[in-house]
């Protein structure tokens, strides 16, 4: 009898969801912010690997010869790098300039000794050097 005016207590008050709905948001927006870092980390560890690689095809070249800047620049091409941040072959490795997520190769002409270190994306050079010499 009088059933009807039993309160029921199954169920979620809105205070309750509106809490569950304010935690999830939270735990998304660290989880964001830690995968943005983690994919900047990854296209940095690319430029480092590119570097890596055209730091080993010139020293291999200079095995048989010495090389010129040019001819360097064009072994090192061979190892079909591409750029992190513009997803271009063209611009992966360059002799001057700050194009960002490319290797930088220079010569001193004195020494002989070929240089490589990696752009990051703001043009700005890795403290990492990579040199090669015959």
């Amino acid at each position: 009898m009088f059933m009807y005016l039993q309160k029921n207590k199954k169920g979620f008050t809105l205070i309750e969801l509106m809490v569950v709905v304010a935690i999830i948001g939270i735990l998304a927006l660290l989880g964001l912010r830690l995968y943005s870092g983690q994919q900047e980390k990854a296209k940095e560890a690319i430029v480092k690997a590119n570097a890596g690689t055209a730091q080993t095809l010139v020293q291999a070249a200079l095995a048989d010869k010495m090389l010129t800047l040019t001819e360097a620049l064009a072994e090192a091409q061979k190892g079909k790098m591409h750029n992190p941040y513009d997803n271009t072959e063209a611009n992966a490795v360059i002799s001057s300039g700050t194009t960002a997520g490319a290797v930088l190769i220079s010569l001193d002409e004195d020494t002989g000794v070929f240089t490589f270190q990696g752009l990051n994306k703001s043009g700005a050079l890795f403290g990492d050097i990579l040199s090669a010499q015959r």
